[in-house]
């Protein structure tokens, strides 16, 4: 068994460049229907840091997220510097990619997705972590749980307007 590394809780300053990247572009995808950033803004960046090959996965992450999500998962906007307790469970289970746990990147994926649309979710997020650690960021295993948590693996309705997005 892995023990994780860190226990208490971090905002987005705290965290390390590659999580910063990830997480700004997984906001920043989630909430495309706004007008900034956009697609190509998102490449951009994504380019910038020579990681513009895992927009693809991101995109498809967040397609199997909007298709078959039984639980609602709390994703802020790209500019805010709160981190939501599922946000440090998606960086959770990428950092869990690049070190090739895949049964703990699975597992959290379970919290929100059955368990047809968390193996769907493996292929997108290895090949992201795949890339990111080519590129040399390297995400560090922060298994960040709070109270919240048990909270979020109850069944819930997702409702159009729901203050899961912010």
């Amino acid at each position: 068994m892995h023990q994780s590394t860190y226990t208490g809780s971090l905002d987005l300053p705290a965290l390390s460049a590659a999580e910063r990247l990830f997480i700004w572009g997984f906001r920043a995808k989630a909430r495309s229907g706004g007008a900034v950033p956009t697609a190509t803004d998102i490449k951009q960046v994504y380019d910038h840091f020579r990681v513009g090959d895992a927009v693809p996965s991101l995109e498809s992450i967040i397609e199997i997220f909007a298709c078959t999500a039984h639980t609602a998962i709390e994703v802020h906007c790209p500019t805010c510097p709160r981190m939501s307790d599922s946000e440090h469970g998606i960086l959770r289970a990428i950092a869990a990619a690049q070190q090739e746990r895949i049964d703990v990147a699975r597992e959290q994926f379970e919290c929100w997705l059955p368990p047809v649309g968390a193996d769907w979710a493996l292929a997108p997020v290895c090949g992201l972590a795949t890339i990111f650690r080519m590129a040399g960021l390297i995400l560090p295993d922060r298994h960040v749980r709070s109270f919240e948590h048990d909270r979020t693996m109850a069944m819930k309705s997702w409702f159009v307007g729901s203050p899961t997005l912010h």
